[in-house]
């Protein structure tokens, strides 16, 4: 009971029905007659939490608490065996324990399945005879739901990693909840976009893949698929639903209500599948026989681009209602296949793909083989014509050098595809072998002794460690190309790595993993490669960016394929290095025939084999040699007098000679790599006017030297050119992002090159003229600024006029500058005195010999002003060819008067050498410098003059205030005795006197008055 009171009444009910019960009329008697004991438990029973009943007497009359639900009797009435348990207790004299004991029980108005635990203990009378059974009893239902949908969970997610594809996915969801009490059965329907072959128009179609009704049919398959018993109770079951095709219509609806939810249920013909995906919400359903189902929606779109969706069916037991506990089961159960459907949707999109990879990896395999071949007919038609022409151009040294040219770069190409073609064909699985028994050590030298001369010209010790043939009594078997391609690769490597030291090929026999074998071991003491590299060193297009290098050419394959050649001679090959100390390769080939497949008769056609192929190796030894032996100094030293000068930095020699030569009529400087460029334009007295670089160099490429220059404020304005022969968008807009002027993909035409060039060099100089003008303007406004600073701060005019001509000359290059100051009433410069004055003693060029080119010429003549212009101008004065005095020769004279009050101070003069040109803003600024001087000049005189009439005031104010202070002092010390006069004066009033006494005491009485009348308008004054 959820009200105690109501319990408590309820209780209290059934105890007085229970006294005023006749029990006389039972076999149990009056219940006076009952032991003690007896009532004891009785009342225990009434007063107990549990549901407790007891049977007692003959006849196993039953008593129940108030704690039942329902009466005793109705729970335990279908149960014939329950009469048989008691006797067994009765008989035994022992109490039973049942466990999670299943019943189905009528409640709510249906019957539902119902758990629980309770025990049978007798009770005894007096005489020890079993009088009755007490049975304590408590509901397991829950428990055993939760545990038997947790299992249900726990299988789904034990099989989850079995999911191989989506199929499959469902297959296994559908075997988890097979023969579930909680399931009774399941469907899964798949909808996906499906494209129209006939109208192209794409349509929601729903798929049954799997069901809980599915079973191995043993005599056939029907349709190639499981056979399917779908009940007659279900809904229609379609095995595909065009759900584009569905109307959405109104169902019949059922609703039950529980105490904390209400659901829905629909009465329809078939699964309502587009309804569920429309409101992406579960949807309940009321079949035929009246029992239930719920449709689960699940979306799959976040798995991959495929726009996928699922919708499970599932059944609901019929001995249990659709309560709030029951739907978190069902969503729970919704997680886990979720996650075992996007599971198998990712391995099948794994494995998908993987198939296009394989593919696509196939066919560029196909792609490379069919190439290569294709490429190598017209290289062949190449050669031969090319032999023939630097035969016939034996004697024209300028055309056998291109010819030269043509043939190796021609020589590169074809070994690059041999090496495509040897690649492919690895990655095929179709390298095929032809081995022979081989003189290895006779083979090794005559390889490795090619390399001399390469290496004498770097200044390398190159060793040869190679015995005679007499000390390996051993047969070996070797494919002749792939060795010779295995020495080759290894030795050109180490040259290229290499700048000082040594390099040494090194035959031996040495034992490995119990098996004699005999080591081919390439050393030098190059730069080494870091530790972190070295296990990537052999993979495919691998490349070690960071190290010193002499060239940067190559595929970045040739490591993967002598692995492969080595494994395939049954051979390994192994690499130790240390950072600048050098790099090891070994190289195991195995003694006899055992490890290899095909084995032929030796060939003695070796030697002509060799030489034929090590060509493409050789040449591109000496163009490392070339590249490496740029000389930066005699680059910069040796510059012809042209025009224009353009840094070429390129590792490839015969690239960076064709751009000098496609770039004569420019100064060409050659760099072979970044850090080389770096060097030579430290070292450039005149930085170039443009830099054209390739990108992948070693050392430093040229993303790198970008950088660099851009970071330089002394370089960073150079316009910079990439060449490259990488095609792709990306290379380029890194480029650009980076600081690149333009962006030139090889092969590119010389002319466009050249106009190129020209065009980002216009470009340049105009940039440079705008910043020099933006800078000399900021400059300019600064000086004049700093005119009024000087003159303001300075005491000595003439000492501040002549640091203003100095700077006047920084700005305005001439031989003399100076400043004539005149009467201000005198307009003639005879009488003028000379107050600043600079002179340089070097001769300055008269400005038309500075600029011969005669456009420049002339735009500069119309710069300047006109005759006319300046005749009506008194203010400016220029004579191109007057006689100076005081140089003793004529010059050219640019004046400007300063004027100050409207009235003339002087003049500012410059003189160049005989018929130099001066030019407007040149004229202007002069003008400038003379407003700015006037101007200063007149406010510091106006200053000046204000600052006098301020201490001339101050003086006066400063006079009459001492003469006021005089005044009152004088005024009162007249007052004292004048004051002690006229006092004594009265004293004779009452005196005997003459008539002359009289009248002179009068005088004096009225002198007094007088005098002491004055001082006091003189002490009124005062104050």
């Amino acid at each position: 009971m959820s009200n105690n009171s109501v319990s408590n009444n309820e209780n209290s009910n059934l105890i007085r029905r229970f006294y005023n019960y006749d029990w006389s009329s039972t076999s149990l008697g009056p219940i006076d007659l009952w032991e003690p004991q007896i009532k004891s438990i009785l009342g225990l029973c009434f007063k107990s939490s549990f549901p407790t009943s007891m049977f007692m007497g003959q006849d196993w009359i039953t008593i129940y608490n108030e704690a039942f639900l329902k009466p005793a009797i109705e729970i335990w009435y279908d149960m014939p065996e329950l009469i048989t348990k008691l006797d067994r207790v009765r008989e035994s004299g022992k109490g039973v324990y049942y466990h999670d004991f299943y019943k189905k029980s009528s409640r709510d108005g249906y019957k539902e399945e119902m758990y629980i635990d309770y025990s049978h203990n007798p009770i005894y009378k007096l005489d020890g005879t079993v009088w009755g059974v007490i049975c304590i009893m408590t509901e397991s239902t829950q428990k055993v739901l939760n545990k038997r949908r947790l299992k249900t969970l726990d299988k789904l997610a034990c099989q989850t990693a079995d999911a191989k594809s989506l199929e499959s996915a469902c297959q296994i969801i559908m075997k988890a909840l097979h023969n579930n009490q909680d399931i009774p059965y399941a469907l899964i329907y798949l909808i996906e976009n499906i494209k129209d072959p006939k109208t192209g128009f794409n349509s929601l179609v729903a798929r049954l893949v799997a069901t809980t009704f599915d079973e191995v049919c043993k005599e056939e398959l029907v349709n190639e698929k499981l056979k399917r018993h779908i009940p007659d109770y279900l809904p229609e079951t379609h095995e595909m639903i065009d759900l584009t095709k569905v109307s959405y219509q109104d169902h019949d609806t059922y609703t039950e209500k529980y105490a904390t939810s209400t659901y829905l249920f629909l009465r329809c013909d078939c699964w309502p599948i587009n309804l569920v995906m429309k409101e992406e919400n579960p949807i309940q359903v009321l079949l035929k026989d009246n029992s239930q189902a719920i449709l689960l929606p699940i979306k799959l779109t976040s798995c991959n681009e495929r726009n996928l969706s699922a919708v499970l069916i599932c059944g609901i037991n019929l001995l249990r209602k659709l309560d709030d506990k029951y739907m978190e089961f069902y969503k729970s159960v919704l997680n886990y296949v979720d996650r075992i459907l996007i599971r198998g949707m990712s391995i099948e999109e794994e494995k998908r793909q993987a198939k296009i990879l394989a593919d696509l990896n196939h066919q560029k395999d196909m792609f490379f083989q069919s190439i290569s071949h294709e490429l190598k007919t017209p290289l062949t038609l190449i050669f031969s014509p090319l032999d023939e022409l630097i035969n016939i151009y034996s004697q024209d040294t300028q055309m056998k050098s291109y010819l030269q040219i043509i043939q190796r770069n021609t020589c590169r190409l074809f070994k690059l595809i041999n090496t495509l073609h040897q690649f492919s064909t690895i990655e095929s699985g179709k390298l095929e072998a032809r081995f022979y028994e081989t003189d290895i050590a006779k083979l090794t030298r005559e390889l490795a002794i090619n390399f001399e001369n390469i290496t004498r010209k770097l200044g390398l010790e190159y060793i040869i460690d190679v015995p005679n043939s007499d000390e390996f009594n051993v047969k070996v078997y070797l494919d002749h190309d792939m060795y010779e391609t295995i020495v080759f690769n290894l030795c050109s490597n180490a040259i290229k790595h290499t700048w000082s030291g040594k390099i040494r090929i090194h035959l031996y026999l040495e034992h490995k993993n119990e098996q004699k074998m005999i080591v081919l071991e390439v050393s030098d003491t190059g730069v080494g490669i870091p530790k972190a590299k070295l296990p990537n060193i052999f993979q495919r297009f691998y490349r070690v960016e960071s190290q010193s290098s002499r060239s940067h050419e190559g595929a970045g394959i040739g490591l993967a394929i002598i692995k492969e050649f080595v494994k395939h001679h049954g051979g390994d090959i192994t690499v130790t290095s240390v950072v600048n100390k050098g790099t090891t390769f070994k190289c195991w080939f195995p003694i006899g025939k055992e490890n290899l497949q095909w084995i032929q008769n030796y060939s003695s056609s070796i030697e002509d084999n060799i030489i034929n192929n090590c060509n493409a190796d050789i040449d591109k030894s000496d163009n490392i040699i070339s590249s490496s032996s740029t000389d930066p100094t005699n680059n910069s030293l040796n510059i012809i007098n042209k025009k224009y000068q353009i840094l070429v930095v390129d590792d490839n020699t015969d690239m960076r000679n064709y751009l000098s030569d496609l770039l004569r009529e420019f100064n060409a400087i050659c760099a072979h790599d970044g850090q080389d460029a770096i060097q030579i334009l430290s070292r450039l007295d005149k930085l170039p006017d443009l830099i054209l670089s390739d990108i992948m160099m070693p050392n430093m490429n040229g993303y790198k030297l970008l950088d660099t220059i851009r970071s330089n404020i002394k370089t960073q304005l150079i316009p910079i050119i990439l060449l490259t022969a990488k095609a792709g968008e990306e290379s380029s807009i890194k480029g650009y992002e980076k600081g690149a002027n333009n962006y030139l993909k090889k092969p590119f035409s010389s002319q466009e090159l050249i106009l190129r060039i020209y065009d980002k060099i216009k470009l340049s100089n105009l940039r440079y003229k705008i910043l020099n003008q933006q800078y000399r303007q900021e400059t300019i406004k600064q000086f004049l600024l700093t005119i009024s600073e000087m003159i303001y701060s300075e005491h000595n005019l003439i000492k501040t006029l002549s640091n203003i001509i100095n700077a006047i000359y920084n700005i305005l290059p001439c031989n003399r500058v100076f400043i004539i100051s005149c009467e201000p009433s005198t307009l003639n410069t005879s009488n003028g005195t000379l107050v600043a004055l600079y002179e340089n003693q070097e001769d300055i060029t008269p400005i038309v010999e500075s600029f011969p080119d005669e456009e420049i010429i002339n735009l500069y003549s119309q710069s300047t002003y006109s005759q006319a212009f300046l005749n009506n101008n008194s203010e400016i004065e220029i004579l191109s060819n007057t006689y100076c005095a005081n140089t003793c020769k004529n010059v050219s004279m640019l004046s400007i008067r300063i004027k100050i009050n409207d009235s003339y101070w002087g003049w500012i003069k410059l003189h160049r050498p005989l018929n130099s040109i001066w030019l407007n803003s040149e004229i202007e600024l002069l003008q400038q410098i003379s407003n700015q001087i006037s101007l200063a000049i007149f406010y510091k005189t106006l200053i000046e003059e204000n600052l006098e009439k301020e201490i001339q005031r101050k003086v006066e104010t400063i006079a009459n205030k001492t003469k006021t202070q005089i005044l009152a002092n004088i005024s009162h010390e007249l007052r004292t005795p004048l004051g002690a006069i006229i006092g004594f004066i009265s004293c004779f009033d009452y005196s005997t006197l003459t008539d002359n006494q009289k009248d002179m005491i009068n005088i004096i009485e009225h002198i007094s008055d007088s005098v002491l009348s004055i001082v006091s308008k003189i002490l009124n004054i005062a104050n």
